[in-house]
């Protein structure tokens, strides 16, 4: 799908469309400015724009709700490095979510992550192509991959509470059913068609939260608990799991475009930091407390088995079905927006000499796939979570954000 200026101008009147030639970030011109891959979702933006204050924290809520492996990342950490790797966590993610608005409310063309990196590329290139073009990939890339590992990852959770409760049939078999449930439900094309898993996610963790604070509170701290920092590479796959941890902001600018009214979103953010501060911190400094060294990626192990944990493990498949439904649509509108297929329509337009909804449903499947076989190859979660903060915090949260703001 290709947009020239006439195309900008006529679907969204009240963008400037010189927005990369005021800023000194283009070499040829306004011609440039509508290359972007940012101009393909400005031809959805009109539609998209739906979604209320109360709809897009539920959303980002759920994303960023993952407390019940917090315990587990702490594990060999020591309670000073605990103590300042979750204050730290916790406040460059929540600054990093009040610039992501800012930079959003100051340039309403950057609608998305990618286009962000595109932004910043051609600032540090001093207007080149090349660096644009650049900024776009490495933003992408860290931000696609960083969301297809952590859904990878929470494929793999789904099949060890389903294994929980039902032992038959093998963990692998949990994984495959849980992929099949997965691609049913990842066919909503927007983060707004996915406000109901959302909120029934964000409700069974409120539960869960609950129910994992009494439980513990039951359990009791472990004999001889043990507090000792491990080797490097533990200490290193934590801080970078707990950086990641608060980073539902790796959907900020995407949420951001899609409501009735972006000048609220500061106050979303003030929402949802205040709901995961509260359980993060209670379930990462009680849990590491209770069980030190011994701390499991998913705190569940560590609990004694009784009904209230098993009410539990059941409960809280909501909520990782919703988090992998929300995860996923990041992922397939950002393959969507990179191969020009339209986030919104079932049988027109026609993408790829298909109905566009024949064709979103085969990517998706495809992409669904690729996540079912990482799961199935890599058992370790703790390593992966470590993985997806180490590949996506220093891009999405330290580097590119801080160079768009200034």
């Amino acid at each position: 799908m290709g947009l020239d200026v006439m195309d900008l101008e006529h679907l969204e009147p009240h963008v400037d469309v010189g927005f990369y030639v005021e800023e000194g970030l283009v070499e040829d011109g306004i011609t440039e400015a509508a290359e972007g891959e940012n101009m393909f979702l400005l031809a959805h933006e009109n539609k998209m724009r739906r979604s209320s204050p109360w709809r897009t924290y539920v959303i980002l809520t759920t994303v960023s709700l993952n407390f019940f492996v917090v315990p587990g990342l702490l594990a060999g950490m020591g309670w000073a490095l605990v103590v300042i790797s979750m204050t730290w966590g916790y406040c460059h993610s929540f600054v990093t979510g009040l610039m992501l608005d800012k930079i959003s409310e100051e340039k309403p063309q950057i609608l998305s992550y990618p286009d962000m990196g595109a932004y910043v590329g051609a600032k540090l290139s001093k207007g080149s192509k090349h660096g644009r073009r650049a900024g776009f990939w490495v933003i992408w890339v860290s931000q696609a991959m960083g969301i297809f590992l952590i859904c990878a990852a929470n494929m793999g959770f789904a099949a060890q509470f389903f294994q929980a409760i039902f032992p038959q049939p093998c963990y692998t078999w949990w994984i495959v059913i849980t992929y099949g449930f997965i691609v049913l439900l990842s066919q909503v094309p927007t983060f707004h068609h996915s406000f109901q898993f959302a909120l029934v996610s964000m409700i069974s963790m409120m539960a869960v939260f609950v129910l994992l604070v009494v439980n513990m509170c039951i359990t009791g701290t472990l004999e001889d608990v043990s507090y000792r920092i491990g080797d490097a590479p533990l200490v290193y796959n934590g801080i970078a799991g707990i950086c990641f941890a608060y980073g539902g902001h790796s959907i900020y600018p995407e949420a951001r475009r899609e409501m009735k009214e972006p000048e609220k979103f500061k106050r979303c953010i003030y929402m949802i930091y205040a709901t995961i501060g509260l359980t993060m911190g209670v379930i990462g400094f009680l849990g590491y407390g209770m069980f030190g060294t011994e701390a499991q990626v998913n705190l569940f192990d560590n609990l004694t088995s009784n009904v209230s944990v098993d009410i539990a493990n059941i409960v809280i498949l909501f909520t990782v079905f919703g988090n992998l439904v929300v995860g996923n649509i990041l992922s397939m509108m950002a393959i969507q927006t990179v191969l020009k297929i339209p986030l919104l329509g079932w049988k027109n337009p026609r993408s790829y000499g298909m109905p566009v909804g024949v064709t979103r449903t085969l990517l998706r499947v495809a992409v669904l796939t690729l996540e079912l076989l990482l799961a199935l190859a890599i058992p370790f979660l703790s390593d992966l979570v470590g993985l997806t903060g180490a590949i996506s915090s220093v891009m999405l949260t330290f580097m590119f954000p801080c160079i768009a703001y200034w």
